[in-house]
């Protein structure tokens, strides 16, 4: 069968499953919604149906960023933030009474809300630190809010937060204990980070 597209745009969706149908590639009931989609945008591909392919991978890409729980790639100490992935790593994590941590992540997972004719996403989180044994040193719930907005949904970001620590922390180590919550989901990720104050 021959499938002829007149000129113009037609909306993705119906594009994709037109195409879709006519090469005998529409998903299976057995298969998961991920596989199903990232099946279809490989067929498409294989097919030179650039287009119709890439609007099933963002169909495919979406469904497993909405399965994934809120998480990071990547979570870290650093010394400067200039970019998203372009950062530079604290080589230890010691500090001293009065230091400014400053802290580089890429969180993933999140979830995508409508802002007026754009996307938007948003994230706060809780502080602690405490020593080893449990004994709190400060708190702050809504330390921070971080947000993200883009005409569509974005799925490379990067934060970076800034805290002192208190001056009342003696030598010795302790832990960094922060709480991401997700303001357009339930989902939220507890990550501890070890530190220690030097002599």
């Amino acid at each position: 069968m021959i499938m002829r597209i007149p000129p113009g745009r037609r909306p993705a969706s119906l594009l994709v499953a037109a195409i879709a149908a006519s090469l005998g590639a529409m998903p299976s009931a057995g298969a998961g919604e991920i596989a199903d989609k990232a099946a279809l945008a490989e067929t498409l591909v294989g097919r030179g149906y650039g287009e119709a392919a890439l609007a099933a991978f963002d169909k495919a890409t979406a469904a497993f960023w909405a399965a994934l729980p809120l998480q990071f790639r990547v979570i870290a100490f650093a010394d400067s933030i200039s970019a998203y992935g372009n950062y530079v790593a604290r080589p230890d994590s010691t500090f001293r009474t009065g230091d400014t941590v400053r802290l580089y992540f890429e969180p993933v997972g999140y979830a995508f809300g409508s802002d007026g004719d754009g996307i938007r996403a948003a994230i706060s989180i809780d502080v602690e630190i405490r020593s080893p044994s449990g004994l709190i040193f400060g708190s702050a719930d809504d330390f921070v809010r971080l947000a993200w907005k883009g005409r569509t949904p974005m799925y490379e970001v990067h934060a970076s937060v800034a805290m002192p620590l208190p001056a009342n922390l003696k030598p010795g180590p302790y832990l960094l204990l922060l709480t991401l919550r997700d303001q357009g989901s339930p989902k939220t990720v507890d990550v501890t980070l070890p530190f220690t104050i030097a002599e």
